[in-house]
């Protein structure tokens, strides 16, 4: 059985995976291109599966569940992946690599407590599924593979010949 601070510390952990949840809803409402709106939806499917995979074992230690409503945190994270987002795919990025990365932290953090072997899998899986995000978010502002890809300028003397 679980004592109250671990119940705690797991609830927070799914917490922060429901705010996580409602930035990608508003990343995802801001995206155009397609090849990214499908990824960021795949992250946030994962954000979701985390907080299920939280809440099951937060009632086995007879804890309250987290519902996925933003607290104050989550928030001013929607609020900041919002604004950002008004400056366009790229900016949008950058605001979910940021919440990536404290995600990330999170879940690192979470791996320095005592847990049982099987609460402590799945924890690591989850900071996996953190560093794929990022890593997949950080590549894709450093390559731009939704830009659209442009031939150098030629007039039309050289399109002729």
């Amino acid at each position: 059985m679980a004592d109250k601070s671990e119940v705690a510390r797991l609830h927070s952990l799914a917490q922060l995976d429901a705010d996580a949840v409602g930035a990608y809803d508003v990343a995802i409402a801001r995206i155009g291109p397609a090849l990214v709106r499908e990824r960021l939806n795949s992250f946030r499917a994962d954000h979701l599966r985390h907080v299920q995979d939280l809440n099951a074992l937060i009632l086995h230690f007879g804890g309250e569940p987290v519902t996925l409503r933003p607290d104050l945190k989550g928030s001013a994270m929607k609020g900041l992946t919002a604004m950002t987002g008004l400056m366009g795919t790229e900016a949008t990025l950058w605001a979910m690599l940021g919440n990536e990365e404290l995600f990330d932290r999170a879940y690192e953090l979470a791996l320095q407590f005592e847990w049982s072997p099987e609460v402590k899998a799945l924890i690591r899986q989850h900071r996996e599924d953190e560093r794929r995000h990022g890593t997949w978010i950080r590549d894709a502002v450093r390559t731009r593979p939704w830009a659209e890809r442009r031939l150098p300028f030629m007039d039309t003397a050289e399109m002729s010949a």
